[in-house]
């Protein structure tokens, strides 16, 4: 394996050469401090790297000054605002491990990751301060600061309060250069899809490889990161904060998923990453403009171009078999295709972006395709909690459909049973007062068992067959992938919004259906049924009849044994965070079976 150093050498002083976080921030203040660092959307706050160091300090200060010091704990509940950000770097800076709950948790979860992180700090906002009070009040005297971003309120303090509370003889400087490669750096709870949530703790050293690997592979942005994820989220972190203090890039703090679109069209970001729901509305928003051209011809040319891209994409993937001749044909005509679309990536503030990336959950070989087609250079990810993001497609080097190829100083292997196990710096450091799990997680040699099924081809790319535990056993003895069946089905259709197989212990498999409300209003345009109560239209044969289209395509790409023999198609959307998506939209299986439990007999009742 490739190992990284603990810290490029200083004869190198660039941000990637720190060792810790804190050390990594402070050269960017170093060399890019007049450029701007954090801002809200419309730009009503706006920080350059100097100004943020200097309320980072003030901020870092107060908490010191509460009695918090190296190793301590910060909570922070919050949406992905500017205080978010100015909070957590200014624990980082005396040595504090920040860590972020999502802001959904009720109070009985928020109680556990307090609890479970001996946190003595919450910061939060009204909207969440009920519920945070109740998790608190739990705690007996475990927490002894309150900390509310945006307003004032009996028995607890604003963010002027903290920073009034410092000791003018505190030394941030000296604070921040005591801090360690090996030091805790955060916690990150998993989402919990079968059990209470466990903290993987993460090392200064941790994030620092992971930057630097990143670095190493992949084109990396200098204009501006849109940072919309939750930090309580491994991505949000890793692909926003994490990564501007590498480059000095300009974080744009999007509190709301509804509000991304207006953050992208504004600050038009060169790099970008998020979970596939995301993109999956982003690519129905161009279908849209697509269909919604009023000129036919224009409208035509812009489809071909489309056709032309997906498959330029596919003649030019690693590993491809198509003439040479073949490929330099399909890419000279994307090239001339691009000038077509480039139009409507701009409207939505795509047309700058250098690498997108998409992750935290599995998506459809298809959603690569369609934005490489479309001239927004997609690169499928890999990555979990306890491992860091540590898989990736490249620019020319990719394989649409897997996870790519390990970045540098990560090595992989398969197991016995083909459980993917990952070996680098980049790996937590183990969960939090769980040691029996730790080392059920990792052995002795730091190989950590991701839990994930694998295969690795010939070319060295990666593609995850499974969750181990979420394998389907037929009555026949078949052993198969409900994810592989799912994205396979998927692909065929944006109309199709989410999708769960079914089929363990059964005869056959069958699936659940929800459809996407953004792409449904596309279909029933072009179906005719626009106007209609959006009931109905749901329960229109027309829509069915795509949805059965899309199954029957599909199944011709999957075993006989994989194939979707019946679906019912549900009434309702599911979102992230909800009784069926875990907040990173990974679907509740154990909870979507009970619930639908009718629904599942229904499509085995002969």
């Amino acid at each position: 394996m490739t190992s990284f150093p603990e810290a490029i050498p200083r004869s190198e002083p660039t941000p990637l050469a720190a060792a810790t976080i804190p050390e990594a921030f402070q050269q960017v203040v170093a060399t890019y401090g007049d450029q701007t660092a954090l801002r809200t959307i419309d730009e009503h706050v706006s920080y350059t790297w100097r100004e943020l160091d200097e309320r980072v300090r003030s901020l870092a200060a107060g908490l010191a000054g509460l009695g918090l010091g190296r190793g301590d704990t910060v909570a922070i509940i919050l949406p992905n605002t500017v205080e978010c950000h100015l909070v957590d770097y200014a624990a980082y800076h005396i040595g504090a491990v920040p860590f972020a709950v999502f802001n959904s948790s009720p109070a009985e979860q928020i109680e556990h990751q307090l609890r479970v992180a001996d946190c003595t700090l919450v910061v939060t906002q009204l909207a969440f301060l009920d519920k945070v009070r109740a998790a608190v009040a739990a705690l007996g005297d475990q927490v002894r600061h309150l900390v509310v971003v945006d307003g004032e309120v009996p028995g607890t303090l604003t963010l002027e309060d903290l920073e009034g509370a410092a000791d003018p003889a505190f030394d941030v400087e000296a604070a921040w250069r005591a801090v360690r490669a090996d030091d805790l750096s955060t916690l990150i709870f998993t989402s919990g899809t079968t059990g209470a949530p466990k903290g993987a703790q993460w090392s200064h050293r941790t994030v620092m490889a992971q930057q630097r690997a990143l670095a190493a592979a992949l084109p990396l942005p200098s204009i501006g990161i849109i940072s919309f994820l939750p930090m309580a989220h491994a991505g949000g972190r890793i692909t926003s904060q994490y990564m501007a203090l590498a480059h000095g890039a300009a974080i744009t703090a999007c509190p709301d998923m509804a509000q991304v679109p207006v953050a992208l069209a504004r600050h038009r970001p060169d790099a970008f990453f998020s979970v596939p729901r995301l993109w999956e509305k982003l690519q129905v928003a161009i279908e849209l403009m697509i269909a919604g051209e009023a000129d036919d011809s224009h409208r035509g040319a812009l489809q071909a171009a489309l056709e032309t891209g997906k498959q330029a994409v596919l003649a030019a993937e690693t590993g491809s078999d198509a003439d040479p001749a073949e490929v330099i044909r399909l890419l000279t005509e994307h090239k001339e295709a691009l000038t077509l679309l480039r139009p409507l990536l701009g409207r939505l503030g795509l047309d700058r972006i250098k690498a997108a990336f998409v992750g935290g959950a599995p998506s459809a070989s298809e959603l690569s395709v369609f934005f490489r087609a479309v001239g927004v250079p997609m690169l499928e990810a890999y990555g979990l909690t306890e491992g860091s993001l540590n898989v990736f497609n490249r620019i020319e080097d990719f394989k649409a459909g897997t996870a790519g190829k390990p970045l540098p100083g990560v090595e992989l292997k398969l197991g016995d049973d083909g459980e993917l196990l990952a070996k680098a710096d980049l790996n937590f450091v183990g969960y939090r007062k769980q040691p029996d799990e730790t080392a059920a997680a990792l052995d002795e040699n730091g190989w950590l068992r991701t839990g994930d099924i694998a295969v690795i081809d010939d070319d060295g790319f990666v593609s995850i067959v499974d969750r181990k535990k979420e394998i389907i056993i037929n009555s026949a003895g078949k052993n198969m992938s409900p994810a592989t069946i799912e994205s396979t089905i998927k692909g065929e259709s944006s109309l199709i919004g989410q999708l769960v197989a079914v089929g363990d212990r059964r005869k056959y498999v069958t699936a659940l259906v929800t459809l996407d409300p953004e792409a449904l209003a596309v279909y029933a345009k072009r179906l005719g049924l626009d106007g209609k109560p959006e009931s109905d239209i749901v329960a229109a044969p027309e829509v069915r009849a795509e949805v059965e289209a899309a199954v029957e395509r599909g199944n011709r790409r999957l075993n006989s044994n994989e194939q979707i023999k019946k679906f019912a198609i549900l009434a309702t959307a599911w979102l992230p965070d909800s009784e069926e998506l875990t907040p990173t939209a990974k679907l509740k299986r154990r909870v979507i079976h009970r619930k639908y439990a009718e629904q599942i007999e229904a499509l085995y009742f002969d």
